[in-house]
């Protein structure tokens, strides 16, 4: 059966931003304005540095719009870069080639998740340059077009006052979204489910705004087995990269914290659908089999705290979508990943035609578009 158009734009529930090098120029106070992340050059490669380290712009991040057989690992400047990368106005007119209404955008220097900032010994510095990059997100990035950029907030993940106190301003200045480490604990903080997290959960709730969880948002940077010379270590990180969210999930279930707060909703990023529908059947069947000896934290059966709270998105999964009714049609949704390795852009529409042929055309609507504008309270 030929692929059937697709005649609305889609929204993309994750995709990043290549921050470009003016974020914390003249943001800062001027005793912090020197230690900001800031560009250098040493030997043709540009690097940002902060605080002792030095993170280059991995060509991996910066892929759209480059044939498979360009891609590469390696350092790549923006000059090299797609405009699209770093410029809201570029990323606008790509956006509009792709068929893509509008997008929820991650940090890069930052780290996904603001881990940059979490580790830094200087915490008066780590809080002024987070709220720089929340004001910067808000009024640079977001204001090219706030119906179509949306941004989340990041919080200073070592004090829950001040992360509460953030995020509280993160989304009165317009984000709409908090992105939280996948596997705080890889930071040296306490897993999602334990109560230290509670103050900003309500304070979460309060504000009814979901929290993203992405893959690889824990720790900040490290080096990857990427050296093709290396052989199979760069395919099989690629390939299971994804399954960081598998235990994530299962924590968030059985962890007590969707009980305690019932309103809370989580969005697994970047990890795909189609092992959705096994673990939640798994984790059922554990509940019904071990919980009096385990001595369970939660009531009910990790369906129905699944089906309520937990909401996962993919680039291209059809074996997911095989799986979708299983999972619940209203916890899932489209991404693009512009402009990471495993963007779907330039034909992310025709990739949707093409993945939903078979399926109703009232169910692809609510993947790849109404389940997003519900979930992250989005103009339509």
């Amino acid at each position: 059966m030929p692929a059937m158009p697709v005649d609305y734009p889609v929204i993309s529930t994750d995709d990043h931003i290549i921050e470009p090098t003016d974020v914390w120029r003249e943001r800062l106070e001027a005793k912090f304005q020197a230690r900001a992340p800031h560009v250098i050059e040493e030997q043709g490669v540009e690097y940002w540095t902060f605080e002792n380290q030095r993170l280059a712009n991995s060509g991996l991040s910066a892929m759209a719009g480059r044939r498979v057989e360009d891609y590469s690992p390696k350092a790549v400047r923006f000059g090299d870069m797609r405009p699209g990368c770093y410029d809201p106005k570029a990323r606008l007119a790509d956006m509009d080639a792709d068929g893509v209404q509008a997008e929820v955008c991650f940090p890069t220097v930052p780290g996904m998740a603001g881990s940059l900032f979490a580790k830094t010994a200087d915490q008066d510095l780590a809080l002024a340059c987070l709220r720089a990059y929340n004001d910067w997100l808000a009024d640079t990035w977001c204001a090219a077009d706030r119906r179509r950029l949306i941004g989340q907030v990041i919080v200073p993940l070592w004090d829950v006052g001040l992360a509460v106190a953030e995020l509280e301003r993160g989304v009165a200045l317009g984000h709409k979204a908090l992105s939280f480490p996948n596997d705080p604990a890889s930071l040296g903080l306490p897993g999602l489910g334990d109560p230290h997290w509670d103050p900003l959960w309500d304070a979460v709730e309060a504000a009814d705004v979901p929290v993203t969880l992405h893959i690889a948002s824990g720790a900040a940077r490290q080096s990857l087995p990427l050296d093709p010379g290396a052989g199979t270590p760069a395919q099989v990180f690629i390939t299971v990269a994804p399954t960081t969210n598998f235990v994530v999930l299962a924590g968030l279930l059985f962890g007590g914290v969707l009980e305690r707060h019932p309103r809370l909703r989580f969005l697994s990023v970047e990890g795909g659908i189609g092992w959705l529908a096994y673990i939640v059947q798994r984790a059922d069947e554990v509940f019904h089999k071990h919980r009096h000896w385990t001595k369970t934290k939660i009531t009910q059966p990790p369906s129905v705290y699944f089906r309520r709270q937990i909401f996962a998105n993919f680039l291209d999964d059809p074996v997911g979508l095989t799986c979708r009714h299983h999972i619940g049609i209203d916890n899932i949704m489209f991404e693009t990943d512009y402009p990471h390795s495993d963007t779907t852009f330039p034909r992310s529409r025709q990739l949707v035609a093409e993945r939903f042929a078979d399926i109703p055309a009232d169910e692809t609507r609510r993947i790849v578009r109404e389940n997003a504008i519900r979930f992250f309270r989005l103009a339509a």
